[in-house]
Formats: C-alpha cells, structure tokens, sequence
C-alpha cells in the first residue's frame, strides 16, 4: 500500500540501496519478543515496515513467521511505523491490541516506531513509499536487499547466510595458516611471480510499481578490499558495487552489478634450510562513494 505522507518528504541526493550500511535502528517500543536495541553484529536481520491498516502487510505475515522458523539463525522485525492514530500512545496501543487479539499471525519479533525516525532514515532513504517493505542486512551490518517480502526475500536471506558462512571459512582457513615445504641445501626459493584472476561479475535487477513521478536516476559505488598473507604471499580481493535506481512511466528498476577480482601476490626470496609456516593475517578496508544524476519532471 501507498504511503502518501512519505511522498512530501522525499529530497532528491544520495539514495540508500543495497551495499550500504544500515541505518541505526531506533524503535521506540518493542511489542512481542526480546527488546531490541540494535542490530546485533554478525546476524542476518529482516526488518520489514507494515502497519495494521495494510492489507498487503497482514498478508505478508504468514510467509515472515515461515522464513523465521525455517531461519533460526536469523532476525526477522517487523517495525510498526507507520499507524495512525491522535498520537504515539493511541498508535502504539493500537498495535499492541493488533498483535494480542492474534499473536499466531506474527511469530516473529515486532517493534513500534512511535516518532517516525525509522521510517525516515530506512524508508525515505531508500525512497520507499510503500508498504510491507523488506531490508536484508548482511552479517556486516551492510544491506542485502530491499523490497516485497516475497520470494526475492527468501533468496536475499539465503544469499546473506551463504556469504557469512563463506567468510567464516575463509578467516578460519587464514587463521590456520598454511605450512610451506620448500627445501633448499644452499640456494633460495624464486618468487612466485603475482597472478590476477579475471574479474567475476554478477548481476542483479529488480522491478516493482511506484507512484513517484517524473523520472530520476541515481548511481552509487562502493568498493571493498580484503587482503590475506599467507606464509608471506599476500592475496587480495577487491569487490566493486554499483547501484543504480532509475524510476520511469510508473516503475523503480533497481539494477546491482559487482565487480570481484583477485591478485595474488608475489612470494619474497627465501633462502636456509628449510622453512615453515606462519599463520596467515589479515586485513581488510572498504571505501565507498555516491552519486545523483537528478531528477527531469515529465
């Protein structure tokens, strides 16, 4: 359903999409399950907007409860911030009242944004001016996704999990280190010379109805590198998103391009006997920038 208050207070400049860290989290009151104060480091989270006048909202119930019980692991929040009512306390009871006349419908965490600042800094961020809306956050606090807890959401989830276990294996497997077992009587071990993989790329492009209008264009970049050194052969990874959000006759397309590539270093001279492993170390640094082409009323 269509949020008209939202639509007022919009303003045109960097838009907040996929590949972004997530906003704080700020609810005001929590109304079923454990409080929640932040988004807790490491963990999947859902948090998805609805309000108990929308239809599309309490429809959406059943298919949060299922990914919750199927996703023990992961947080799913629906965040009420968008009721209506004479003031915070009416909307807050209002909600309250929602969930206990039939606590079944939502087995998962609810929370009640009382002044609207999560609907600012998530929603009108993201330009988002409808509900139930979705976000995935990723185990590093950045989003996965954002749109209709449907399907998509399911694969966004899935996608978030297989990424943090994949990180896991690969700081355990750094952690470990490797052991290196070149031999030499009197000579040194030549250096392995740097290798660069070609870069992977995938491409991800989402579509749904607006009812913003005119047509408007945004891009956004960020870029993360991670560097590992392994009996002194440092390997890097780099992985450049690109965001861009287009909204044109009715339709927000949302099209998310990443870019990996992988250089593995050069092997310094080693001379002696005989050598062994170290444990492997690593670093990692992100950068990332964004930008806003405007928006041409038709």
């Amino acid at each position: 359903m269509l949020i008209p208050a939202l639509l007022s207070c919009v303003v045109l400049g960097d838009v907040l999409v996929p590949g972004m860290p997530a906003p704080a989290f700020t609810a005001d009151a929590s109304i079923k399950g454990a409080e929640v104060k932040a988004l807790a480091p490491g963990k999947v989270h859902v948090v998805e907007f609805w309000a108990t006048w929308c239809g599309p909202c309490v429809g959406s119930m059943p298919h949060l409860t299922q990914l919750q019980k199927s996703n023990p692991d992961v947080a799913v929040i629906g965040v009420a911030g968008f009721e209506r009512g004479d003031d915070a306390k009416a909307k807050e009871q209002k909600v309250r009242d929602f969930i206990a006349g039939k606590p079944e419908r939502a087995e998962y965490t609810i929370v009640f944004d009382g002044d609207g600042t999560m609907a600012r800094e998530w929603m009108q961020a993201a330009r988002r001016n409808s509900i139930p809306t979705a976000f995935v956050v990723g185990t590093d606090g950045k989003i996965v996704y954002i749109g209709s807890p449907d399907g998509n959401l399911d694969s966004a989830v899935a996608k978030a999990k297989n990424a943090a276990a994949a990180q896991r294996n690969a700081d355990r497997s750094t952690s470990t280190g490797v052991v290196d077992d070149t031999i030499g009587d009197t000579g040194a071990t030549p250096a392995k010379p740097a290798t660069v993989t070609a870069p992977q790329k995938s491409v991800e492009v989402t579509e749904e109805p607006t009812d913003e209008t005119g047509t408007s264009k945004s891009t956004s970049t960020s870029t993360e590198s991670k560097s590992t050194t392994v009996n002194g052969v440092a390997t890097t990874e780099t992985t450049t998103v690109e965001t861009v959000v287009e909204v044109k006759d009715g339709k927000r397309r949302t099209t998310v391009t990443r870019t990996t590539t992988r250089s593995d270093g050069a092997k310094p001279v080693s001379s002696g006997a005989s050598s062994s492993g170290s444990a492997g170390a690593s670093s990692g640094s992100s950068a990332g920038s964004s930008s806003d082409s405007g928006n041409t009323p038709r």
